[in-house]
């Protein structure tokens, strides 16, 4: 489900998604006691298999889980069900989430069941980054190639070291090319080639996606 608009945000933010795993969570995941307790209950339907058996556990805690409302949101965004996408993703932004920044992002870059806004795209997407490390990787793209702002290699160089840093496989693989061929005004360092492969090497799998899997 959330795997194919990965994709897709992938596609249209320059960058290819990684494929969605099951990793624990990690340390940085951490709202506070309220949130931790959200994101357990809502984790209790995202292990269930059957699809109509997930929707529903969703559905029965869905007015007050925003986890819960931005995997529904994502998954109805996936189906081309945009109502119901924008619905649930406005649900959990208006109680907090953070996490629904980068699906609503996406959606207002595509203008898919909104009208097209790329500012508001660049405002969600900057608004998130500094906790959803998969929203600094896709603002980057906005600095390096100057979508909505001036270009700013520097601070895109520094999106993607953030979200490398919390497990953004893809992020990884940039900062390898960047500094293989020296792009983006950074110069050529083989010792960071060697680092980030090294980190690659090391992470079984990307750790950022399964916020936003049914």
């Amino acid at each position: 489900m959330y795997k194919q608009l990965i994709l897709s945000i992938g596609t249209i933010f320059l960058f290819t998604a990684c494929s969605l795993k099951m990793p624990s969570w990690p340390s940085f995941l951490s709202f506070g006691d309220n949130y931790e307790s959200i994101l357990e209950e809502a984790n209790s339907c995202q292990v269930i298999e059957d699809e109509n058996q997930k929707l529903s556990c969703y559905k029965n805690i869905e007015k007050t889980n925003s986890f819960a409302q931005i995997r529904l949101g994502t998954y109805y965004a996936d189906k081309k069900v945009y109502k119901q996408a924008i619905k649930y993703l406005e649900m959990a932004k208006e109680n907090d989430n953070i996490y629904a920044n980068l699906p609503l992002a996406f959606l207002y870059y595509k203008g898919e069941g909104v009208t097209k806004d790329v500012n508001k795209s660049f405002e969600l997407l900057e608004e998130s980054s500094t906790k959803d490390p998969t929203a600094a990787y896709q603002l980057s793209r906005f600095y390096i190639q100057g979508i909505n702002t001036k270009v700013d290699n520097e601070k895109g160089v520094e999106l993607l070291e953030f979200a490398a840093s919390k497990g953004v496989l893809s992020a990884m693989e940039m900062l390898i090319n960047i500094s293989k061929n020296g792009l983006f005004e950074q110069p050529k360092d083989q010792k960071k080639v060697d680092y980030w492969q090294k980190k690659i090497k090391e992470t079984k799998e990307d750790i950022n996606h399964k916020i936003y899997r049914l």
